[in-house]
């Protein structure tokens, strides 16, 4: 197990952190970072304000052969890795779907690249015990306590002899974590791969609200998560915050096995959370929406109207039953149109007016 130093005693009265969502230095973005551009050039002045940052880290080096079990799979190299440090990020979270994408010699380089540039990371490891274990980390007096998990549904597919360990989301497991690591620490953060049934999607599933709850009653004061490639909806449970998943910080299109997995407009959506903690155990919480345009990854603040909007949406779908479950069905319907249209670069309006067309056999 981690050891764990005494609490400080000489604390600020309050900290923020701000969590940064799935970050890929794959593809174009490896490209562009290995060429010397600056494609986070505009949300850098808020990283620096921030007491500390804390990423999900979606992609892992490359090694020498890939987990053919994947698809589709991603890899970057160990200088688009030394953007980490550009983002002042010091922790980032590893149970991923896609952390053995590149098997054990991936992971190494990336676990001893993580090292020389002095960052944490929590969730996997080479050894199944310390894959468990959390990440503590000091901030201006604070001990902040980290657990990472990763969901089955979110499809790891890892062979039977994976030689990294990760650590997977069984919720009796992490309330058991959350309550081992409680009087440890000042305050536990739940870093959570989670929400595959509803990828690209702006709610959670029903049964993530029921789990979130058991989280945060077990000490959890606050739930971050990540993996559905969409900015999704946030709770408030006993005045701690759960944001379901913070979408993409920075995702390129997957070049893999011949093809082409682009990314969704969705997906170029996204935001920067900030939590700020207080002394009397209140938790501020703010986002700032972000935006991959061109690969260059700028604020965007106008799409907070489009997130409001879905959260009213949100607030309303829990007071009816039944309402996930009609979501759900749209979601499975519905959004493959809109990706149709943006792979086709066809307005949805034209998709609809040609099938309209194709049902009454007309030219």
């Amino acid at each position: 197990m981690a050891t764990i130093e005494p609490m400080s005693t000489n604390k600020s009265t309050s900290v923020n952190l701000t969590f940064l969502g799935d970050i890929a230095f794959s593809d174009r973005f490896q490209e562009l970072l290995e060429a010397g551009e600056d494609q986070f050039v505009e949300v850098k002045p808020l990283l620096e304000k921030s007491d500390c940052v804390i990423g999900n880290l979606e992609v892992v080096a490359f090694g020498s052969a890939q987990n053919m079990l994947k698809r589709p799979r991603i890899g970057t190299s160990l200088k688009a890795l030394n953007e980490l440090k550009n983002l002042h990020v010091k922790l980032v979270s590893l149970a991923t779907n896609h952390f053995y994408d590149n098997l054990e010699e991936g992971f190494l380089n990336t676990t001893n690249k993580l090292k020389e540039l002095d960052i944490k990371h929590v969730g996997s490891d080479i050894d199944p015990i310390k894959a468990k274990d959390p990440a503590i980390l000091d901030v201006k007096g604070w001990r902040f306590g980290f657990v990472n998990f990763v969901h089955t549904d979110t499809h790891p597919s890892l062979p039977d002899d994976a030689s990294v360990h990760t650590n997977f989301f069984e919720l009796e497991e992490v309330v058991s974590q959350i309550k081992r690591l409680k009087p440890k620490v000042d305050r536990v953060i739940a870093l959570l791969h989670w929400g595959g049934k509803t990828d690209y999607g702006y709610l959670p599933h029903k049964e993530q609200l029921k789990q979130a709850k058991r989280i945060i009653e077990a000490g959890a004061d606050a739930i971050v998560g990540c993996h559905t490639h969409t900015f999704q909806t946030h709770d408030v449970i006993n005045g701690k915050p759960v944001y379901y998943s913070l979408g993409n910080f920075c995702f390129s299109d997957i070049h893999c096995d011949g093809g082409v997995y682009t990314v969704r407009e969705s997906g170029k959506k996204g935001g920067l959370l900030n939590l700020t903690f207080f002394e009397n155990g209140k938790v501020n919480h703010k986002v700032n929406p972000i935006y991959n345009q061109n690969h260059k990854i700028v604020l965007k603040p106008t799409l907070a109207k489009e997130f409001r909007w879905w959260q009213t949406y949100f607030e309303v779908t829990k007071l009816f039953p039944g309402g996930f479950a009609l979501y759900y069905w749209g979601l499975k319907r519905i959004e493959p149109i809109f990706y149709y249209s943006q792979l086709n670069k066809i307005s949805v309006s034209q998709i609809a007016l040609n099938k309209l067309k194709k049902l009454l056999k007309l030219k």
